[in-house]
């Protein structure tokens, strides 16, 4: 389901794809957790485009591990870029974000070229914390 890249750290890359099970969700927030665990600060840029189906139960545990993830004393990560391409994945998103405001600034972009704008934070679609999603795409 989510392949963790961690080459470019403290950018972390992650190709998403359809889920298949629990578990492989499971790992995906114990992957994220991890980076926690060594206490540095990191970016995601999360790849969505081979994502075309997922159950809502995830999009409300994701929502459950964000809520989570506010406790802790600090928070490592800075910011997610996450392209999409699919209406699909983008209410998925507004569903998650919706339920519980994001950690740290999202940005959702739709064209690879928009990453470099979304990591030095000059580009327009952008969700802060304790904000409403906006309308993309």
């Amino acid at each position: 389901f989510a392949e963790f890249n961690y080459q470019h750290f403290p950018l972390v890359y992650v190709k998403l794809n359809n889920i298949d099970s629990e578990e492989d969700f499971d790992k995906f927030l114990n992957d994220w957790l991890n980076l926690y665990i060594q206490k540095k600060d990191f970016t995601f840029i999360f790849d969505t485009t081979n994502v075309n189906k997922a159950p809502l139960k995830y999009s409300i545990k994701m929502s459950q591990f964000i809520k989570n993830l506010k406790r802790q004393p600090h928070q490592y990560l800075q910011k997610s870029i996450i392209l999409v391409n699919s209406n699909f994945v983008l209410r998925l998103l507004k569903l998650i974000f919706w339920c519980q405001s994001p950690v740290a600034p999202v940005y959702i972009i739709n064209d690879l070229n928009q990453i470099n704008l979304a990591l030095e934070g000059n580009i327009e679609n952008c969700i802060m914390p304790g904000k409403s999603i906006l309308p993309f795409l």
